[in-house]
């Protein structure tokens, strides 16, 4: 039986950040005044709370969006408090260590330093100590597993773009012209061959923001036969056989991206591989609005997301009760997001194609079980919503 995750009512006044009232510029830092007296302390169980809140007890996590660990300390913090004894990041550190951090923090700031996990979890002034070895002298060495089901966003290809060989997709591209001026190994052939998956079937046809790999393979040797007089034929010619198969090919680029344009441009592709869950606008006291401002797609944790469209990144990060969330501007001018993420694979600014994987599914924010939740909006931030069901058939997806 499918799982019909949904989530709690949405709070988008809320801020569910570790200490966000501490800032590393000017002449010094900025903190709550607070009375003096003895230091705050909270049990290890009411962080574990905490963390489930902030995280879902994830501590090791790092998104790229600014915050770090079980307890989404940000960096500066994290630096004032003394973490950085421990670990340059929260999410570098163990257990013992951000909990013996984040009870500076709680002596520093008290709980509203986790303004919507405090209440929550419990969180309060006068807590029992915690139980905790932030020097590691139990001697018991903690493991993390990550199951394929579980990926982290550091673990995603694209987040690895940096260290790696990348190409951007970009208006006017070809195959041929990506591989002679980055002059990758085997030409346009061997490129197509590194990335056969993400271009699909045919090679002609390559989407803007679509993501390259420029470690090209060495060419099939079907790909170009040779015969008794091809194979000693001078360099010269050899030259000119190329180019003109390079200029057979950009033709045959040109003449997709031209049928894209017609056609394709307002194509849309379903972002998960699942029947529809709970609909969009059912009503209830679960949702701030009222009803759901999304559509809800039952999937397992790890599923993979894809963009719906070509367009732009907005938002990539912690989006409150929405959990880890991605917000996609598309070129007809609507927005979409994707919520309670695992894992994100794209950042802000990043230019997205259609059918592009921007994250996994999971469970994180006010969630009650694995799912996508989806939304279709005219601005992008909540309360613009739209019919997303319709959309997606507008572009052409069976639901």
């Amino acid at each position: 039986m499918a799982v019909r995750g949904r989530h709690r009512r949405y709070q988008p006044n809320r801020i569910n950040r570790a200490s966000l009232t501490v800032t590393a510029g000017g002449a010094g830092m900025a903190l709550p005044l607070i009375g003096t007296g003895a230091a705050q302390a909270a049990d290890v169980d009411t962080w574990n709370k905490v963390a489930a809140c902030e995280s879902t007890n994830r501590w090791h996590v790092n998104t790229g969006n600014g915050y770090y660990g079980g307890l989404q300390f940000a960096q500066s913090t994290w630096e004032a408090y003394g973490g950085t004894r421990y670990a340059a990041r929260a999410d570098l550190a163990t257990k013992d260590q951000q909990i013996a951090v984040a009870e500076k923090v709680l002596d520093g700031q008290g709980p509203g330093a986790w303004p919507a996990c405090s209440v929550r979890a419990g969180l309060t002034r006068d807590g029992g100590t915690p139980d905790i070895h932030p020097a590691g002298t139990t001697g018991k060495t903690s493991v993390r597993k990550t199951s394929v089901q579980d990926v982290q966003p550091q673990t995603t290809p694209q987040s690895r773009a940096g260290t790696a060989e990348m190409y951007t997709v970009v208006r006017g591209d070809t195959l041929s012209g990506i591989a002679e001026s980055r002059q990758v190994k085997g030409g346009w052939q061997g490129l197509y061959a590194a990335n056969r998956q993400a271009i699909g079937t045919d090679p002609d046809l390559i989407l803007p923001g679509q993501r390259l790999a420029l470690r090209g393979k060495a060419a099939p040797a079907t790909t170009r036969p040779t015969s008794p007089s091809t194979s000693s034929s001078s360099p010269e010619k050899t030259s000119s056989d190329r180019q003109t198969a390079d200029r057979k090919a950009a033709d045959r680029e040109a003449v997709g991206r031209e049928k894209q344009s017609t056609t394709a441009s307002r194509s849309l592709v379903a972002p998960v591989s699942s029947p529809a869950g709970t609909p969009y606008r059912k009503a209830g006291s679960s949702w701030s609005k009222g009803y759901h401002t999304g559509v809800d797609f039952p999937v397992p944790t790890g599923t993979s997301v894809k963009s719906v469209g070509a367009g732009q990144v907005v938002d990539a990060g912690w989006g409150g009760s929405f959990g880890y969330q991605v917000v996609i501007r598309h070129t007809d001018g609507r927005y979409t997001q994707y919520a309670h993420l695992s894992a994100i694979s794209v950042k802000s600014g990043q230019s997205v194609g259609a059918g592009q994987r921007i994250g996994r599914s999971g469970s994180t924010g006010n969630s009650t079980g694995p799912h996508l939740h989806f939304e279709v909006r005219t601005g992008p931030g909540f309360g613009a919503d739209i019919d997303p069901v319709a959309y997606l058939r507008a572009g052409g997806v069976r639901i």
